[in-house]
């Protein structure tokens, strides 16, 4: 190695690297004026320029590491490796004394020389090159084939044909001469360049570069080229006419040779990563230089640089960062923190630095320009099946990566540099490849292998592959390849060596410390050709990456998503995404990672979201604004509460436990309310926000309730009730009502099962699958312009609709799951599989998930359960409260057996006052929904109530003389409420106003079967009933009020007491009347005759008033007196 001379600076690549004038108290000063750590002065390594900081050094008193061995004259500690390598590495050169001679064990791509001392790898077996220091790779090798000018002669011999027949023996057996040698003549025109005498007779021969096809006579040019095992160039080989030439890619230079090509321009660098320093070795000149010296205790594992901005960058294992340092070593900084990086590569045309982390199994990149602020802005470029990436190369003209796996199944492969088209390209034949360097001028990919110690190489394309197992490469770590010759760092011996990289031949030792090799890179204008940047038309918010289309494809940072335009990105909070449920984890899926492919195998760009806590998921909804998610279980009545925290830490907590399993469930984002449907009850079911109060919304007419669907800025609500199971004649239905359950209505009742029903975004049209009929189907909110929208879908399953996409889900009969997706308004469907079953999807955004509603903001006033409609809202309480105004809640009484509560429970009755005619209750809930039926010959039977069933009255018409009692059956909030038994007395009724029945006992006239008649007890006796229309209307008497004149006037009147008078005046006389009647019928009571007849006739009347007495008839409570009028006519 040449000592530099004392100079102020010393230049490679037009790279300056500084000599500082003044070291700090923390350096030493070399004679040449270099500043070097004080913790290198006498270390054993010559670390100044001039060696001056090992000169006059004390002996080695202290004993030497593990793993060295102290020279015996000169002191110094060399590694045990060393000792008789054929290196004098101790200054007295004892390490290469006295050596053994030991038995080599050769590789399984190596073969062992005759002295047994040696192996050589099999390639150098018969090359004609001597290469074992017996010879004895070249015996026993079979004949070499002469050429077109040559004589065979026996066993291997040639002999130039010019000597043939001379009368001389050149040939050891003589063959050359005699037989036909005498007779034999040449015929003019027998062979195309020249004929020769031979003892076999004449022959042709060729000139040089030709050679004898099968006739025997004709010569055709042989391609130099294309010979199988022929490198006569370095780089492009152009075949001539009986010759070749050579020559050279731009930016290198034929050498006088003419076969070799060497790089024109600066001096070519080896940087190299020796433990904490960067150290520069000219390659030309074989000058050391120390670009950097860091932290004494770190580690530089991977470098790389950019000649643009001239900066050298490494990774350090031990502060888990990306730092640089520029070349005139006057500015450093560092990229990035909290990563691990086991590989750095720069792309010097999109100006963007790629790492391997082989610990998350992932591929980033990170702009050549980004500075450490506190925030992460590196994007993922790869992380879907990845095992263990170790080294990364780049191919930035073409747009390509190429990295090694050393999990499982070692390979290598390759993908465009934005991590599409990817595809393996080597998975036979490797070990543990370390690392892999591309060689664009031979269009070959080369790699270290740790467990076959070999340096291997290949075509791109994956073919043509070679391995080159030296003695000499033990444990190699790191390679680099640079015009014909190939680097790497060796860990076994702390060295850098060379070799030829097509033969592996003229092996060379460059660098030789104490210290341990990592990271090494060849640099040279050369290696980083300048080329436009496709990036620079692509106009990307943030970062850029090169695809193999010579395009720029725009990425986003951790945090931030890819907005609809393909250039901003924004964070991701704001971004749509879906939500995949699958048993025991959520999948979330973002829309714009969505792949534009038809269809993969593979899963888009996704994170997981597991649950220990979930066996089996039902159902689930997510509030965007507090990153809340709700979710349910099957086989349990339980609903979570999962607060996804910043920090990534996963809150649980349980808000609502009922009976059953909550089969669905949705949550208003603007109040926070929870709606759900449970197993157990064909109800709708309403809790505050964190479930803190709880009641049922919808419980009427409800048969079997499967879907909930909200839209919270409009108010509306919609559900599927797929109708009462034994009733084939109502089928399914698709209702909506108001969110406080008011203003319901049917929107559609043909679809056979309907699942994932769905609001636009805008709230104005409803979405659908009928997995049945294999249709997506869709609707206004006003129950218009009715569509399908996709059509025969096999194996449909669920469905789900928002940000204008729609995405359903698909099982085959192997049971693989699809996810497939499409913009509503295009025909074209797109899909990914899933390996997995899926539970549940639902499409989330925060920019969807925004506006108000009259609950909104304080409850909306109300004291515990708040329900917004779309002109208000509706104060509700739950189980044991009663509504003391419109928007406070009270604690209702307990009543105690047998008496019951009133419905607005405040009040307790016992059940003879239940439709006794007169309002206990000060709602008059008790006179509520009580019918009577209008014929005294028969009294319909009522049907037995039936979860999820309606049983709607025979006979509706009530008359005069009605009395009922009720039983307690629990109502819709928690309470007790009354079943209706209606007692009917024989009342006879004219003759003409009876109906006649058919079979069945159901009358002809159904219109006025279906009318509610007036009478004095609707009223509570206390008024006369009117109808209005088809309802009926007390006009009370003076001093009543309310609805059913129950009430008291509170005060006398004038005239109240006169009306008083005057009926207290006729009581007095119907009292004496009766008496006149009563002793008037005494009297005739000998004269009257009575028969049995008569007698039994009135027997049987009595037993009929009985019969009648005791019938049921159920009353359906969904709908108010004027609801119930209407259904009756239309039904």
């Amino acid at each position: 190695m040449v000592p530099f001379q004392p100079q102020l600076e010393s230049c490679y690549l037009k790279l300056c690297f500084s000599v500082h004038e003044k070291c700090s108290p923390s350096e030493f000063k070399c004679e040449n004026g270099q500043c070097v750590s004080s913790s290198l002065r006498c270390d054993g390594n010559r670390d100044c320029l001039d060696h001056s900081d090992e000169e006059g050094c004390p002996a080695w008193p202290l004993p030497c590491p593990s793993g060295e061995v102290k020279c015996p004259r000169s002191g110094e500690c060399v590694l045990a490796e060393w000792i008789c390598d054929h290196d004098l590495d101790c200054k007295d050169g004892t390490d290469e004394k006295d050596c053994d001679s030991r038995e080599l064990r050769c590789g399984s791509r190596q073969w062992r020389c005759a002295s047994g001392e040696q192996c050589v790898p099999e390639p150098w077996r018969c090359d004609g090159q001597s290469d074992c220091g017996d010879g004895s790779d070249e015996t026993g090798c079979p004949p070499e084939k002469c050429g077109s000018s040559e004589f065979q002669c026996h066993p291997s011999a040639c002999l130039d044909l010019s000597l043939v027949c001379d009368g001389k023996r050149d040939c050891a057996d003589g063959s050359d001469e005699g037989g036909q040698c005498s007779s034999s003549a040449c015929r003019q025109g027998q062979c195309f360049h020249s004929c020769y005498p031979s003892p076999h007779g004449p022959v042709c021969a060729c000139e040089r570069g030709f050679e004898l096809k099968s006739s025997g006579q004709i010569c055709e040019d042989v391609d130099e080229c294309q010979r199988l095992g022929g490198h006569p160039c370095s780089q492009t080989c152009v075949n001539t006419k009986g010759s070749y030439t050579c020559a050279c890619h731009p930016g290198y230079s034929l050498e006088p040779d003419g076969h070799t090509c060497k790089a024109i321009g600066t001096e070519p660098v080896l940087l190299v990563a020796i433990q904490f320093k960067l150290l520069l070795y000219g390659m030309r000149s074989l000058k050391e230089d120390i670009l950097a010296t860091t932290d004494k205790n770190l580690i530089i594992f991977s470098i790389d640089y950019d000649l643009v901005d001239q900066k050298v960058f490494w990774t350090d294992l031990g502060a888990q960062s990306i730092q640089w340092i520029s070349m005139d070593m006057k500015k450093k900084g560092t990229m990035v923190k909290g990563i691990k990086a086991d590989c750095i590569v720069v792309d010097w045309i999109g100006r963007n630095l790629y790492w391997t982390d082989g610990t998350a199994g992932q591929i980033l990149a990170i702009q050549l320009t980004a500075i450490w602020r506190g925030k992460s802005e590196y994007t993922v470029v790869l992380d879907n099946d990845l095992n263990q990436p170790r080294s990364l190369a780049l191919d930035p003209l073409n747009g390509l990566m190429y990295w090694s796996e050393i999990g499982g199944e070692p390979q290598i492969e390759q993908a465009g540099m934005d991590g599409s088209s990817r595809k393996i390209l080597l998975s036979q034949g490797l070990g543990w490849p370390t690392s892999i360097v591309l060689d664009q001028l031979s269009w070959k990919i080369f790699w270290s292998d740790d467990k076959f110690h070999c340096i291997g190489s290949a075509n791109l394309d994956g073919t043509g592959i070679s391995m080159l197992q030296l003695t000499q490469i033990k444990s190699p770590f790191s390679v680099a390849v640079f015009e014909d010759e190939v680097f790497w760092s060796e860990m076994k011996t702390r060295t850098v060596q060379r070799m030829k990289k097509m033969t592996g031949k003229n092996r060379a030792v460059l660098i030789k410390r104490l210290e341990q090799p990592y990271g090494l890179k060849v640099m040279h204008e050369v290696l980083q050709p300048r080329s436009s940047n496709p990036c620079l038309d692509a106009e990307c918010s943030h970062l850029c990456l090169l695809s193999p289309q010579s395009k720029g494809s725009c990425r986003c940072p951790a945090g931030l998503l890819l907005a609809d335009d393909g250039v901003n990105c924004v964070p991701l909070k704001e971004s749509a995404f879906l939500f995949l449920g699958l048993p025991t984890v959520i999948m979330q899926i973002y829309l714009k990672n969505l792949d534009a492919s038809r269809g993969q195998a593979t899963l888009p760009g996704h994170r997981i979201l597991p649950f220990t806590n979930v066996n089996q998921l039902a159902s689930m909804d997510y509030v965007t604004q507090e990153k809340v998610l709700y979710l349910t279980e099957w086989n349990t009545g339980d609903i979570w509460l999962l607060r996804l925290k910043d920090s990534g830490k996963l809150s649980w907590r349980k808000i609502i436990s009922v009976e059953g399993t909550v089969t669905d469930l949705a949550v208003d984002w603007l109040s926070g309310n929870i709606y759900w449907i449970g197993s157990e009850n064909a109800h709708i079911n309403i809790a505050s926000p964190r479930g803190q109060y709880s009641t049922v919304l919808l419980s009427g007419s409800l048969y079997r309730p499967t879907c909930v669907v909200l839209h919270p800025p409009t108010a509306v609500m919609c559900f599927v009730d797929l109708g009462p199971q034994d009733d084939g004649r109502r089928g399914s239905s698709i209702e909506c009502a108001s969110m406080d359950g008011s203003r319901r209505k049917v929107l559609w009742r043909k679809p056979q099962v309907p699942v994932g029903l769905s609001f636009s975004d805008a709230g104005t049209r409803l979405y659908w699958a009928d997995p049945g009929r294999g249709l997506i189907e869709s609707i206004q909110q006003d129950g218009s312009r009715y569509r399908v929208d996709r059509r025969g879908i096999q194996g449909l399953n669920l469905f789900t609709y928002g940000q204008g996409m729609m995405f359903w889900t698909t099982v085959d009969d192997a049971q693989i799951s699809k996810v497939w997706y499409s913009k509503a308004e295009l025909s074209e469907n797109r899909w990914f599989q899933v390996d997995q079953k899926i539970v549940d999807l639902k499409v989330y955004s925060k920019l969807s998930q925004q506006g108000s509603n009259h609950c909104s903001k304080d409850n909306g006033g109300c004291s515990h359960i708040c329900l917004p409609k779309p002109e208000g809202q509706t104060c509700k309480c739950p189980s044991g409260y009663y509504l003391d105004d419109i928007k406070k809640c009270l604690e209702a009484v307990r009543c105690s057996a047998p008496s019951q509560s009133c419905k607005d429970g405040q009040k307790c009755i016992s059940a003879t006052q239940v439709c006794d005619g007169h309002a206990d209750c000060l709602d008059g809930s008790d006179e509520m929904d009580c019918t009577y039926p209008d014929t005294t010959h028969s009294t319909p039977t009522p049907k037995t109530s039936e979860s999820g069933k309606r049983l709607t009255p025979k006979a509706v018409q009530p008359l005069q003389g009605t009395k009922s009692t009720k039983t307690r059956s629990p109502g819709p909030e928690g309470m007790n409420y009354p079943v209706r038994k209606i007692l009917t007395p024989p009342i006879p009724a004219p003759e003409s106003e009876t109906p006649e029945t058919k079979e069945g006992g159901q009358p002809k006239d159904s219109h006025r079967e279906k009318l509610l008649l007036c009478s004095s007890d609707f009223c509570s006796g206390r008024g006369i009933c009117t109808m209005q229309g088809e309802l009926r209307k007390c006009n009370c008497l003076m001093g009543y009020s309310g609805d059913f004149c129950e009430a008291a006037a509170h005060g006398p009147a004038p005239g109240h007491i006169a009306l008083s008078l005057t009926i207290a005046l006729l009581v007095v006389l119907v009292i004496l009347g009766a008496f006149v009647y009563f002793r008037r019928e005494h009297k005739l009571k000998r004269n009257r005759t009575a028969s049995s007849r008569n007698l039994t006739c009135h027997k049987e009347n009595d037993q009929e008033e009985e019969n009648l007495m005791n019938s049921e008839t159920f009353v359906n409570e969904a709908y108010d007196e004027q609801e119930l009028l209407t259904s009756l006519q239309t039904d």
